[in-house]
C-alpha cells in the first residue's frame, strides 16, 4: 500500500475513533442513558484508534 493511502486511512480512522468516543460519551450521559449504544460506540472508536494507530506507526525492519 502506498504512503498516501495508508496516511489517508489513518486519518480517516483517528476521525472515526474520535467520533464514535463522542457519541459513547454523550449516550452514556443521556437520561436515562443508553448504555448498549454507548458500548457499541465505545468500542468501535477504540476499534478505529488502534487501527489509526497501526496504520500510522513507522514500519521496523
Amino acid at each position: 500500500m502506498s504512503p498516501f493511502w495508508k496516511i489517508f486511512i489513518a486519518i480517516f480512522c483517528y476521525i472515526a475513533g474520535i467520533v464514535g468516543l463522542g457519541l459513547a460519551v454523550l449516550n452514556a450521559s443521556e437520561k436515562p442513558p443508553a448504555t448498549t449504544l454507548a458500548v457499541v460506540y465505545g468500542v468501535v472508536g477504540v476499534v478505529f484508534l488502534a487501527g489509526g494507530i497501526v496504520l500510522s506507526r513507522r514500519p521496523r525492519y
